[in-house]
């Protein structure tokens, strides 16, 4: 099996590559993510302090096409690629987050498609108008007959993978990129014992089946957001911002709410809070510890109930063959201990139950 680690931003870059470091001298990790946080420190100058203290293959987990301009996106992966050199690196894509919210959006799909597709141009050296992107060139006011291109394309090109959940994204990640990634954050436990992560499979084979692979190779990622910790309530209250906020926040809140079992009064709730403008922090006392268990945004606990929590999602995925399996944040209320203990402890037992993957 293959495993990546996500490291969610909450300090500064040099204490970021220290982690990344503790984490690979104790597991050869397949990649080591890291989200764009538009309130945390710069993603790029993370990576880049992470490639040099690490190792590591790294990759935004994920940015997306709203918060930078194209040219600096393509320069800046560009920059990180020839820094990590044989390494490679890989550009984690997605239609915008909830930590983008700042920025208003429109035409996710669009805006993904046109960047994915605007960075291979860039990567492989090649010059084009701007207006040959106009969702990129409208949203960003670029000047449509102004020229793009790199001075210093990367020699490796980057891979780019897209997260996805809707039928829309899961067909767009087999027609544009080089791979997916699915996150529990998205199909929580409680929509993957319904089938979801079925249905979500049935769309990729589909546009799979529009259009011939050519055998061409295409990684599937599936980001399991895990909280651990000794002391498994203080893991399952590390959890609960983001276990909440996946569950209150973002385009898809009505749709997802409407699936899993949330209480009718709970859900009316949140949609009133959204309506008067609160914020996760205000919200997420409208979610117990209880019903954020029964869902699955977030695996939290013990090393032994997070493992057990691991492996009912790997079964049922393992009709799809994802290649990585990546442990993402939170992690744990002490990144220190939690490292540890998923590279000690955690890892290895699903290493032994591999078979049953």
């Amino acid at each position: 099996m293959r495993f990546g680690i996500q490291l969610y931003p909450p300090c500064t870059a040099p204490e970021m590559a220290a982690y990344a470091e503790k984490a690979m001298s104790q597991y050869a990790f397949d990649k080591v993510w890291v989200p764009d946080h538009l309130t945390y420190e710069n993603v790029f100058v993370i990576l880049a302090a992470i490639i040099g203290r690490t190792n590591a293959h790294v990759g935004t987990s994920v940015i997306h096409p709203f918060s930078r301009t194209p040219v600096d996106l393509a320069s800046s992966f560009a920059s990180l690629s020839h820094l990590a050199a044989d390494r490679g690196i890989t550009v984690g894509i997605g239609a915008g987050s909830p930590s983008s919210n700042v920025i208003r959006k429109h035409n996710r799909v669009g805006m993904a498609r046109e960047m994915i597709l605007f960075l291979r141009e860039m990567f492989a050296g090649r010059k084009f108008a701007l207006g040959e992107f106009p969702n990129l060139t409208e949203f960003f006011r670029l000047d449509p007959g102004a020229e793009a291109f790199l001075r210093l394309p990367p020699v490796k090109p980057p891979e780019i993978f897209l997260a996805a959940a809707g039928p829309q994204m899961l067909r767009l990640a087999w027609e544009t990129a080089d791979g997916l990634i699915v996150s529990n954050l998205s199909f929580p436990t409680a929509l993957v014992r319904q089938g979801a992560l079925d249905l979500a499979m049935a769309e990729l084979a589909k546009a799979r089946g529009a259009r011939s692979d050519d055998g061409r190779r295409f990684t599937k990622v599936l980001h399991l957001h895990v909280s651990v910790s000794r002391d498994g309530a203080a893991a399952k209250r590390c959890a609960k911002r983001m276990g909440a906020g996946a569950l209150i926040q973002g385009h898809l809140l009505k749709q997802r709410m409407m699936k899993l079992p949330v209480p009718v009064e709970t859900a009316n709730a949140v949609y009133e809070a959204h309506r008067r403008g609160q914020t996760v922090d205000d919200m997420s006392d409208l979610i117990s510890d209880d019903l954020l268990a029964d869902i699955g945004t977030v695996i939290s606990g013990t090393p032994v109930e997070c493992v057990a929590g691991i492996d009912e999602m790997l079964r049922a995925a393992k009709a799809y063959h994802f290649d990585i399996i990546d442990i993402a944040s939170p992690l744990g209320p002490n990144w220190d201990e939690a490292i540890d203990l998923i590279c000690q402890e955690v890892i290895p037992e699903l290493e032994r139950r591999s078979v049953c993957y």
